[in-house]
């Protein structure tokens, strides 16, 4: 398990993006981009992306509604990577990715 995955502080992060691409040689990636707080105390979210390669499975159902209403209060209610699989809950929602690299990057 990545340590900058168990760091993030998932709670109340926003999701501002969500692609999903193949290349011309099959290669899919999911590409995240989302703001977090640096912890409980921190007075505004910083942006972020993850990038998943070499995925193998993505599903993801999201409630577009849900997501917009609660932008304030943070969309993300949970999220972690276990394994080779990525799982982040929303407000009414599910990501769920399999994929061999994960990379987190401060935008």
């Amino acid at each position: 398990m990545s340590k900058s995955f168990d760091k993030l502080f998932w709670h109340d992060g926003n999701l501002t993006d969500v692609s999903f691409s193949v290349d011309a040689k099959g290669k899919s990636t999911v590409q995240l981009q989302a703001l977090f707080y640096k912890d409980e105390q921190a007075p505004q979210r910083q942006p972020y992306q993850i990038r998943c390669e070499a995925v193998s499975r993505f599903q993801c159902t999201l409630d577009s509604d849900e997501l917009k209403r609660n932008m304030f209060a943070g969309n993300i209610s949970n999220g972690y990577l276990k394994g080779n699989t990525l799982w982040i809950y929303f407000t009414d929602g599910l990501l769920e990715v399999r994929a061999l690299r994960f990379r987190l990057m401060k935008s």
